[in-house]
């Protein structure tokens, strides 16, 4: 048997190498301390596995380890490149060295170690594919309006019994419907009738996303029904299957927040959404967003010195600059935002599936908008400029969405606001 315990100094610069090659090409920048951290435990939980004494122990480290990945989202084919990295420097080692006798051994040993981590990787990964979506559904099931996703929990559960069958394979279980027009969900793609879905490029994806989805279905019933002999081609497949479902998710979320804009009632100076339903809309967003796993921001905007330009030019001009500014929110943000005027001269825009960083790009694109336009009242040029403060919503420790959660981000973003007007004005915090 191979002895890894005599070249732990090489594994550990493979992994380190690894590493290095993977930050250079940027695929750990800017990572959080969190993930940071997970990253260093995995390092050592790998090392742990070529130090082991006995079977027993190498067994129970396998699986510490593999737990360890699936529970921190570590893609397997991450866990690949480093398993093949080692692999090939320690070839190097002895082949330099003409040792052909650990050559042959150190072969055996890694496919061995390879088919432990794959096969228990396969089978935490389904187990927690599958909470996962048990916990979308019951995200959903917090709707007090569903609109379209009812549909896409229609689509939840058609994965549910995707993931069952694949994971009691050999049990003669029934796999889900593979034609993509013929599930529940297709059935009402093919059917819809609401003009202004319908004829959007969101809409559109839709139905890529979904008949490639049931493409990658049927290969993986196919290789189920083969005996699954190739663990590894599952896992890859069973990953594509699980993004493409919340790319669809993300996408049937866009089209409810665009039914719901149309639906709801409008402030009548501005036709932006009103005040009394920021509440209800921004619990419905936070559930969507944990539901299909993605971001939700908010900006929060008002208008610097707007009582100086009511009282120097009167309310209709002042009114004339409200509705000037509403323009400009329209013409900068997605339909799927929700903007409201949330009182006099301010606003709020609750944002889906938009990060931190990206929120605060948006916001500075409005306030310079602003600052560098003018609004012609009677023959008079008005100049204003606005004050903005942005905050993300972590959707992933938000457990569950009360009023309490939604005062607690209004204050945040207020806060922010209110730096921004001690901090000068026309600027963004």
């Amino acid at each position: 048997m191979f002895k890894t315990e005599n070249y732990l100094n090489e594994i550990q610069s493979s992994i380190d190498d690894f590493y290095i090659d993977f930050e250079r090409e940027g695929y750990l920048e800017g990572n959080d301390f969190e993930y940071a951290q997970a990253i260093t435990e995995h390092k050592n939980l790998f090392i742990e596995l070529f130090n082991c004494n006995a079977p027993s122990e190498a067994e129970e480290k396998t699986e510490e380890f593999v737990y360890f990945c699936v529970a921190h989202d570590i893609p397997y084919m991450f866990v690949y490149g480093e398993l093949l990295t080692i692999s090939r420097n320690l070839m190097k080692l002895l082949a330099g060295d003409g040792d052909l006798e650990n050559l042959q051994r150190l072969s055996v040993y890694f496919d061995k170690l390879e088919n432990q981590i794959t096969i228990a990787y396969f089978h935490k990964f389904l187990r927690r594919l599958a909470a996962k979506n048990h916990l979308r559904l019951s995200h959903i099931s917090n709707l007090v309006e569903k609109n379209l996703i009812i549909h896409y929990q229609r689509h939840i559960e058609w994965m549910i019994q995707l993931i069952d069958y694949v994971e009691h394979a050999g049990d003669e279980l029934p796999y889900p419907e593979l034609k993509h027009n013929n599930c529940a969900f297709g059935k009402w793609l093919h059917n819809a009738s609401v003009p202004y879905i319908i004829t959007t490029s969101h809409f559109k994806e839709v139905g890529n996303l979904h008949r490639a989805l049931h493409d990658l279905a049927s290969e993986v019933v196919q290789q189920c029904q083969n005996g699954l002999q190739k663990p590894k081609n599952m896992i890859h497949l069973m990953q594509r299957i699980d993004y493409t479902s919340l790319e669809i998710g993300n996408e049937i979320a866009i089209l409810n927040d665009m039914i719901m804009i149309e639906e709801y009632s409008k402030d009548p100076l501005t036709g932006l959404l009103t005040r009394r339903l920021f509440e209800k809309i921004m619990i419905t967003q936070i559930e969507i967003a944990k539901a299909t796993e993605s971001q939700c921001a908010i900006m929060m905007c008002d208008l610097d010195h707007f009582k100086t330009i009511n009282d120097t030019h009167g309310h209709l001009a002042g009114d004339a600059v409200i509705q000037h500014f509403s323009e400009i929110l329209r013409t900068l943000l997605r339909k799927s935002d929700f903007i409201f005027r949330f009182g006099g001269e301010e606003f709020i825009i609750l944002l889906p599936s938009t990060s931190e960083q990206d929120v605060r790009k948006i916001a500075q694109k409005v306030c310079d908008q602003a600052a560098t336009q003018e609004v012609v009242f009677d023959g008079m040029p008005i100049c204003y400029t606005v004050s903005i403060g942005v905050t993300a919503i972590d959707t992933d420790t938000t457990s569950y969405v009360l009023k309490d959660t939604i005062q607690r981000y209004l204050s945040e973003v207020d806060s922010k606001l209110y730096r921004a007007k001690q901090n000068g004005r026309n600027r963004v915090e």
